[in-house]
């Protein structure tokens, strides 16, 4: 009795869409079963059909096959099927775009036809939900103008598991075949394929770069006892995580698309702690870009209803980066997902599951470089200085990688926002105003918009307001904010006007208090930051004779003689909000505010 061969591909875990089926494991072994068909199975041709012969039929299941979901396909005597041809070729090319050609899973894929009188082509569904089976059977098949020679095999696809296997029954030579056997995938840009080619012994070979559409007479028989496994869940485990390639935000050709697939995947050791864990996870792993941020975007839904994610950094066991999830709501779709912090050129891994793991199927996401204050939650603070000051600390603010903020912040009220948004924030002075200023450089940028609120995630602005810059020459227009509580936090939103211009603008904010700018300048002083934490630098160009300090109860909480220009004032004790200090030098005093933060 001659061996039959198993041939079993169970479909990858996640499918780049530049790679959709280039991601599986080959294994080999050997295999005595051969299923045939049941007599309820619905034959499709009998003697005398060709390659002109095709047909839809129903898989009876979803099935997922390139990163998508499929119920029907599409089946051909020329042993193969497709899920987007309607007329399979009778050429075939596993590397090949044309029409006819994509899409395919191929056990022998060739100019074929029936010539025996008990050849036929037939498919059936078997089995209950969620172990069914679609089956496919190529009966008594030769190679077109070849009828003294025949083979059969068979092609399964498994729900739930989404396993695509290949059984071979006999196999006889023929000098005139030149077969494919593999699959590809067309995403309308790319084809991606795997080529299988027997060999006399146990080491079939399989290439994704070259399509072997010859398979010969010496090949033809040997299909009688190989198994070909192409194992799912290649990155099932962390030791084989998925390689995401980061996006320009500003350039949708740059996006590389990611499948979440948790269909067939297991737990991998240890426990998030967050997104309810209960195992299925995958895993991924990129290197963080210069900014030291990237976004998590969830493209679609699929059959994953909420992403659980955890980032491990340099090893796949920590430290935790961040552990969160990414929403599967209609609402929620495409928001960014921001991770800031990031070391520049280190590499982290991404573990992924479906939240409970209760829901299984495939979602696209891909993740972009971002600025690393994209997002309000990552704002970075900003001084607001002395109106008097005499030099000024300026803010650079780069969009050059900048995203949208709408899916929080919702969409300011002026100067035509079209995301590329940047975020900052600053203590409110005790005048409760600010202006906001732009640098004497124009910079990058044609307008600086910014707008102010409350808090990191409020979608309703206090002030939107424009600082011209291209149409008008240094020194740009002042903005004048009020209404402000002295010593409460603000967020700062500044964008390009339009998000037409990418780089960099500078902006200063101050306090708008002008009392005691005349003693202050005389003193020529300066005192840094402002908000400050812990320490207050004060320097003067003549000895400080007296520094003294009081709230605005009136009561002196600082009194010190230093004698020296250079003084380092500790305030870390000091309770936060807005204090007076008084600055002698000689007969000359002056008196500031500043803000304990």
């Amino acid at each position: 009795m001659k061996k039959t061969t198993l041939f079993t591909l169970l479909i990858g875990l996640i499918f780049n869409i530049q790679a959709q089926v280039d991601y599986y494991t080959l294994a080999q072994d050997d295999n005595s079963g051969y299923p045939d068909t049941s007599s309820s199975a619905t034959t499709l041709w009998t003697t005398g059909a060709d390659e002109e012969e095709q047909t839809g039929v129903p898989i009876g299941f979803d099935f997922y096959y390139g990163g998508k979901m499929y119920n029907t396909c599409t089946v051909g005597v020329n042993g193969a099927i497709s899920f987007t041809e309607t007329n399979i070729s009778f050429s075939n090319n596993l590397s090949s775009t044309g029409v006819g050609k994509r899409n395919m899973i191929a056990p022998f894929w060739d100019d074929l036809r029936i010539y025996e009188s008990d050849g036929y082509v037939a498919y059936e569904t078997i089995g209950t939900a969620p172990n069914r089976i679609f089956k496919v059977s190529w009966k008594n098949i030769s190679k077109y103008l070849d009828s003294s020679h025949d083979m059969s095999f068979i092609l399964e696809l498994k729900e739930t598991s989404n396993e695509i296997i290949f059984y071979y029954g006999h196999c006889d030579n023929t000098s005139s075949i030149n077969a494919s056997i593999g699959f590809n995938y067309y995403d309308g840009t790319n084809t991606t394929f795997i080529s299988v080619t027997p060999d006399s012994g146990m080491n079939p070979t399989q290439s994704r770069t070259t399509a072997n559409n010859s398979i010969g007479a010496a090949d033809y028989p040997r299909l009688d006892h190989y198994t070909f496994t192409f194992n799912n869940a290649y990155n099932d485990y962390n030791t084989n995580p998925r390689s995401i390639i980061l996006a320009d935000p500003r350039d949708n050709s740059s996006i590389v698309m990611n499948y979440m697939n948790n269909i067939g995947a297991t737990n991998s050791p240890g426990t998030p702690s967050c997104a309810n864990y209960n195992g299925g996870d995958v895993w991924y792993k990129f290197t963080a870009p210069s900014t030291g941020a990237v976004s998590f975007v969830r493209n679609t839904a699929g059959g994953i209803g909420v992403i659980g994610y955890e980032i491990y950094e340099n090893s796949v066991t920590g430290p935790s980066v961040i552990c969160s999830l990414l929403s599967g709501a209609s609402s929620y779709l495409g928001e960014p997902k921001m991770v800031g912090g990031l070391t520049s050129g280190h590499n982290y891994y991404v573990r992924m599951w479906d939240y409970n793991n209760n829901d299984f199927g495939i979602s696209e996401f891909y993740v972009v470089k971002v600025e690393p204050n994209d997002e309000a939650e990552y704002a970075i603070d900003v001084n607001v200085q002395p109106e008097g000051a005499s030099i000024f600390s300026l803010t650079t603010a780069n969009n050059t990688f900048a995203m949208d903020s709408e899916h929080i912040n919702g969409t300011p009220t002026c100067g035509s926002y079209q995301g590329g948004d940047v975020w900052y924030k600053f203590t409110a002075p005790s005048t409760g105003e600010i202006k906001v200023h732009h640098s004497s450089t124009a910079g990058d940028w044609s307008s600086f918009v910014f707008a102010v609120y409350n808090s990191a995630t409020s979608s309703s602005a206090l002030d939107c307001q424009i600082i011209f810059i291209a149409a008008s020459t240094p020194p740009y227009s002042v903005k004048l904010v009020t209404g402000l509580t002295a010593g409460q936090d603000y967020w700062l939103r500044v964008w390009d006007y339009g998000n037409n211009n990418v780089g960099y603008s500078q902006f200063f904010l101050t306090d708008n208090d002008n009392s005691g700018i005349e003693d202050y300048q005389q003193l020529s002083f300066k005192f840094y930051p402002n908000p400050a934490t812990d320490v207050l630098n004060v320097s003067a160009d003549s000895n400080i004779n007296l520094i003294s300090i009081t709230n605005l109860l009136g009561q002196e909480v600082r009194h010190l003689a230093p004698n020296q220009k250079q003084v380092v004032l500790n305030i870390a004790d000091l309770q936060n909000g807005v204090y007076m200090m008084r600055v002698k030098t000689g007969e000359k005093i002056s008196t500031v505010k500043f803000i304990k933060k």
